[in-house]
């Protein structure tokens, strides 16, 4: 994951955090991602505005999920991840 976030903070541009973001949730397994409700197992970011959205979905399922035998370490980590993604996308915008 540190990797991961290293190349968050070295993006100079949305385009690579979106790629970067892209390629980090493709490495998701929907078996990780079954002990959420339906409506936020899909992860679909295609631009940058898309990244705390899903990172909002994604936060407030991980908090809805009941079971106690759930894995949600990997659902945290991608959270974090998106927090991570999104607050980038803030400092750059913010440097313009």
């Amino acid at each position: 994951m540190n990797a991961w976030i290293r190349d968050i903070d070295r993006a100079t541009t949305e385009a690579e955090i979106v790629e970067s973001a892209r390629d980090y949730c493709a490495l998701v397994h929907p078996r990780e991602l079954a002990p959420l409700p339906a409506e936020c197992r899909e992860i679909r970011i295609e631009a940058g505005d898309d990244i705390p959205k899903i990172r909002q979905r994604l936060s407030d399922g991980v908090a809805k999920v009941r079971d106690p035998d759930a894995d949600t370490e990997k659902l945290r980590e991608l959270v974090n991840y998106l927090s991570r993604a999104s607050e980038r996308l803030g400092e750059l915008g913010n440097s313009h």
